[in-house]
């Protein structure tokens, strides 16, 4: 019967197995970044609201600037995370959406610098 027959795949060179691991160690890499960058402006926004609390800083419109940068931080980071599940499901490898997500965390990243930026100025200003 045709049904014991069992095709045998040629084993992957070397070569083409280093391709496969630097991809798949590629798309972790790019979205463990986007994670953290999410996690890191989450955390300042949680510390925003602790100084607010402890009346260390008060709510003003510099605050508001830096929380809506954190926000923006977030929100980016969480779209380039869509944007890799979204690319691996339609097959795609994740080197042809490289390009769009090292935009992505540099904007990201400058958003939550810019947050911080805004947030010193404003504790500095009281000290």
């Amino acid at each position: 019967m045709d049904s014991l027959e069992l095709e045998e795949k040629p084993e992957l060179d070397s070569a083409q197995q280093n391709k496969i691991k630097n991809e798949t160690l590629t798309t972790e890499l790019h979205f463990e970044l986007l994670k953290q960058y999410a996690w890191l402006s989450s955390a300042a926004i949680g510390a925003i609201v602790v100084l607010v609390q402890l009346k260390a800083i008060e709510a003003n419109k510099d605050l508001y600037v830096s929380l809506g940068f954190f926000v923006a931080s977030i929100i980016l980071s969480i779209t380039g995370q869509d944007h890799i599940i979204d690319s691996l499901l339609k097959g795609k490898q994740i080197y042809d959406a490289s390009k769009f997500l090292k935009f992505i965390r540099t904007i990201s990243m400058m958003c939550f610098g810019i947050g911080v930026g805004y947030l010193a100025a404003d504790v500095l200003k009281f000290w």
